[in-house]
């Protein structure tokens, strides 16, 4: 490339990530930056923005950028800064969660909308509501509600106490679909007024005082519908009665670990009349491996397609139950692999000899089911799809921090599980929607709530102002269905 012959004049007020252009007879100043182009697999400019006019006397600042720069200082220091990105996204995407709260709580909507949101964004205790929600212009929208701890609290209190209520917005949610019916999550409570804190056994081994949490989803909208707050020592078949009983449904199926089978479970489970599917563990004495020995496993058309693999499967009665085994070849090439591997970097719990014991079961699922007619597809997947609950019990307790609570009462604390329960709805819908656009590998839903957290508004003048966000960032904001106007006053 020809190297451009500019004046000493010019080249002087160039600096590092800088570049002169001469347009027209005039030179002028432009930011770039350098990327890795993955096509090219090498680096490549970017040109930015134009930082100003260069003259014989010196720079001159552009007028756009300085009122950029002003606007800034502005948005950094004036407490008429507002965040706007999340709170649009309540107003918008999440309006039919508020419709409901305004039905079943005309009095109370605004203050369990606000909290909501601050844990949405924040993850804070009640003591820093106050604060967050004046950061916010959701408060705008809501004619400037202000509430501090105690008055925060006392909603909580309230609304605690109002159970028919609560239950009619989970219901309102709730359609003619097929449900899934999880066994419970554990929530650690450090109150000695929780009535329903116990010294309780969990997967961890855990025994600090705590309650259980029982969660009904829809297997079809991925969406949790409904919850129940149980004591910590409870872990019985009969409480899943009735919550059934209390949400009202009448087709809901069971799908726990598989810890959970036994002898007296499954007595329980066909007492009670309740639909279930159940894993096995891979060395339970019911689960016949021969057909895997012999190699007759894979006779007829006894397959289908899940997420582009292809799932053999066999079914048996056993007992008046129906027990499927299925086969995924993927899956058993990856265990072997991996298995074999292990026998050189672990011998002391590795062994070929154990290897042979297990390799028939390898890549293996066995599920035991009261249904009898039900398709042998649709058994897996309604199994598959219990990871979505499991991916929502982590996004409840890691990622919204809902594993313990320090409120001091049971109608407080009712209150406090009901607001972690809009905003479990507000993260499973915003993750769904990512993965339909085929987002979520790239943006967690966190990255997302933070993209839209740093679109905020300014007030000048009685007037409400947007500060300056990338294009980058608008096309990902529109990607969603966000539709963020050009001005609002």
């Amino acid at each position: 490339m020809k190297k451009a012959n500019h004046p000493q004049w010019a080249l002087d007020q160039r600096k590092p990530g800088t570049e002169l252009r001469l347009i027209r007879g005039i030179y002028y100043l432009y930011a770039y930056k350098t990327v890795y182009d993955k096509e090219r697999k090498g680096p490549r400019k970017v040109t930015g923005k134009i930082l100003g006019r260069v003259t014989e006397n010196g720079f001159v600042p552009s007028e756009k950028r300085q009122m950029e720069k002003k606007l800034s200082h502005i948005v950094s220091n004036n407490p008429h800064c507002r965040e706007y990105g999340v709170s649009l996204l309540v107003a918008q995407t999440f309006n039919d969660y508020t419709v409901s709260l305004q039905k079943f709580f005309p009095e109370h909507w605004k203050q369990l909308l606000a909290i909501a949101y601050c844990r949405f964004v924040y993850r804070c205790p009640l003591k820093s509501i106050p604060f967050r929600l004046d950061q916010s212009y959701l408060s705008v929208w809501l004619k400037s509600i202000r509430f501090n701890e105690k008055t925060a609290s006392a909603v909580l209190n309230t609304v605690g106490s109002m159970h028919e209520q609560m239950l009619g917005y989970m219901k309102s949610f709730i359609a003619r679909d097929e449900y899934l019916l999880m066994d419970l999550t554990h929530v650690f409570s450090n109150s000695n007024l929780i009535t329903f804190s116990h010294k309780g056994y969990n997967s961890q081994l855990n025994f600090d005082p705590q309650f259980n949490l029982m969660y009904i989803y829809s297997s079809k909208s991925r969406m949790p519908v409904y919850y129940k707050i149980l004591p910590g020592n409870i872990r019985e078949v009969r409480a899943f009665k009735n919550c059934i009983l209390e949400a009202g449904l009448t087709d809901a199926v069971i799908v726990a670990d598989k810890g959970f089978y036994s002898k007296k479970n499954i007595e329980l489970l066909q007492k009670e009349q309740l639909r279930f599917i159940l894993p096995l563990r891979r060395d339970n004495a019911i689960i016949d491996y021969t057909l895997l020995e012999d190699n007759s496993f894979k006779e007829g058309d006894c397959y289908f397609e899940h997420e582009k693999r292809i799932i053999w499967y066999q079914k048996y009665t056993y007992q008046g139950l129906s027990l499927f085994i299925y086969l995924d070849d993927s899956l058993k090439l990856k265990e072997e692999k991996d298995y074999l591997r292990r026998i050189d970097t672990r011998p002391e719990n590795y062994s070929l000899k154990d290897y042979h014991k297990r390799k028939n079961s390898f890549g293996t699922i066995a599920l035991l089911t009261d249904f009898q007619r039900k398709p042998s597809i649709d058994v897996f997947e309604t199994y598959k799809s219990r990871m979505t609950i499991e991916v929502l019990f982590d996004s409840m307790k890691n990622v919204m921090e809902a594993d313990h609570t320090y409120m001091q009462n049971d109608q407080t604390l009712n209150g406090w599980m009901f607001i972690n329960h809009i905003t479990l709805q507000w993260y499973q819908h915003l993750y769904l929607e990512l993965k339909k656009k085929g987002l979520i590998k790239k943006y967690s839903v966190n990255d997302y709530i933070q993209i839209l957290s740093d679109l905020k508004k300014i007030k000048i003048n009685d007037i409400w102002y947007f500060n300056e966000i990338t294009a980058n960032t608008q096309k990902l904001i529109a990607k969603l269905g966000l539709s963020i106007p050009d001005y609002n006053t």
